[in-house]
């Protein structure tokens, strides 16, 4: 279970994400989150050997460049909304019952995301970033207008990837047991909840 609490971010204890499908030198991240309101906001820091940030548009291939992802789904239904960030600022937002047919939200409605890049480091041997980004839950479908967060069941996992990096990685904060790299998995999903 993923316990998401009302603290300033710097406050809250980071979640390391895991390495899956292999083991990646020099790759780490980590994630903190928090609520207030309706919304959930997370802050991802990544440390891999190379930073790319070649995705121009909205609902590009995101997950090509150094990318980080939050997939959450309301407990009991079958869609969830899988929100994936490149190091260039450009998101991809999408919602269904699974990886094939996915419905994306508009790009107007991405640029209605407040999300953010700060680049730590970046050299020929190893980059550092970090991404924040706010999540309106109600916006992406997930809770109801008049509903408080710490009544509401959510699943999710949240992962870090790189498929078109030199060395390619995949982590996530839940493991997951497929085979080949898949984060539409909403079976390894694991409970969110608000404190």
């Amino acid at each position: 279970m993923i316990t998401v609490h009302t603290l300033d971010l710097e406050h809250t204890l980071p979640l390391s994400l895991q390495a899956q499908w292999g083991e990646y030198e020099n790759v780490e991240a980590s994630l903190r989150l928090r609520w207030e309101a309706r919304h959930l906001k997370l802050r991802f820091t990544v440390q891999e050997p190379q930073l790319r940030r070649m995705v121009t548009e909205h609902n590009g291939h995101v997950w090509e460049d150094s990318c980080v992802e939050a997939f959450l789904q309301r407990e009991g239904q079958n869609t969830y909304v899988n929100v994936e960030c490149s190091a260039s600022t450009r998101l991809l937002v999408g919602k269904g019952e699974n990886r094939l047919g996915r419905q994306l939200f508009p790009p107007s409605f991405i640029d209605t995301i407040p999300v953010g890049v700060e680049i730590l480091e970046n050299s020929n041997k190893q980059s550092r970033w970090r991404l924040e980004v706010d999540l309106d839950l109600v916006a992406l479908g997930l809770v109801e207008e008049a509903e408080e967060l710490p009544a509401v069941s959510l699943r999710g996992n949240f992962y870090c990837c790189g498929d078109k990096l030199k060395q390619p990685h995949y982590l996530s904060a839940a493991p997951i047991g497929t085979l080949k790299p898949d984060f539409h998995c909403p079976a390894y999903f694991v409970p969110i909840r608000f404190q």
